[in-house]
């Protein structure tokens, strides 16, 4: 079992008992901090890993997926974040879901400062995949208003796929044995196989699914009004910043405003070989890295060329 991390009324770390005490006004609230958290990417499954483990009996989640508080909210206190931890109890294990901290280049510090030694979990995707992923959840967000072929040219940020920029960070603060990283594919793949593989890392019981678990969430959709979805993805960023997450989180997950929002697609839409050889070529070396530091094989998965270590460095 984890030591979960205690702080004083001042917010001084330390290790005693598993419970954190904090100001809530003129009040004390005793709440545990996280000792594990999902970093990043998005469009990694993270839906359907959040509502999984805040299933699973020995894990309390935070009742909203991301509270942002590493990235957008990090002036909000502790003792703000901690309040989203409030009901934890007893469980053997405390975390969130929260695939934006991989951005935030201050997230491995402030993130070491406050919850200590965590395990960290990353979901990484097919850059390809994602690329498209990306492409039509910002179409369905009506922010975007051309092809695939003018999103890779004009709109896809690479950055978001440049995996060893955006892990290494975490490495050089946690180490590569406090980091579980997973492909996508695995989970698409066989979802029990799946969690199997992160119940073992966070050192917790297994977890048979039920059928209803091994069904996709988030399937590719399309705004019904691109105005009105446009409208929807803008007030969400407004109260990002701003701690209205529990808010967000109330509407994100209702399904009759998904279905008033969005409808469903048909086909996803494919890349040209020329936008499918500058994605790939982008990728190469950072695929390269995650095979040699993590010991995967998504080179190989990915259909990347392999690269001699030389040229990995």
């Amino acid at each position: 079992m984890s030591t979960a991390l205690s702080l004083s009324v001042t917010g001084s770390p330390r290790e005693s008992s598993p419970c954190t005490c904090l100001k809530r006004g003129p009040k004390m609230v005793s709440s545990k901090l996280p000792n594990f958290l999902y970093i990043g990417t998005g469009k990694a499954g993270t839906t359907w890993l959040f509502q999984v483990l805040s299933r699973h009996p020995n894990v309390f989640l935070t009742p909203v997926k991301e509270t942002n508080f590493f990235d957008l909210n990090y002036e909000r206190g502790l003792n703000w974040y901690a309040e989203f931890f409030a009901d934890a109890g007893s469980n053997e294990l405390v975390g969130e879901i929260a695939h934006r901290y991989l951005h935030e280049p201050t997230a491995p510090q402030r993130i070491k400062a406050d919850l200590g030694q965590v395990k960290l979990i990353v979901g990484v995707r097919n850059p390809i995949d994602y690329c498209i992923s990306d492409f039509l959840f910002t179409r369905r967000n009506g922010q975007f208003e051309g092809d695939l072929r003018e999103w890779v040219a004009h709109g896809f940020d690479f950055r978001r796929v440049a995996y060893r920029d955006l892990i290494q960070p975490f490495v050089d603060e946690f180490g590569v044995a406090a980091i579980y990283v997973y492909n996508f594919d695995d989970l698409a793949r066989s979802p029990q196989i799946f969690i199997d593989s992160i119940t073992s890392f966070l050192g917790i019981a297994p977890f048979p699914l039920d059928n209803e678990s091994t069904n996709p969430i988030n399937a590719a959709a399309k705004p019904r009004i691109k105005s009105l979805a446009r409208i929807a993805n803008l007030t969400s960023k407004f109260l990002k910043r701003r701690g209205g997450q529990r808010i967000i989180s109330s509407v994100k997950y209702n399904r009759l405003v998904q279905r008033v929002l969005y409808k469903k697609i048909g086909e996803k839409p494919r890349l040209d070989p020329d936008a499918e050889h500058v994605l790939r070529t982008h990728a190469r070396s950072h695929a390269a890295w995650l095979d040699e530091t993590f010991g995967h094989r998504f080179s190989h998965t990915w259909g990347l060329a392999p690269m001699a270590p030389e040229e990995i460095r």
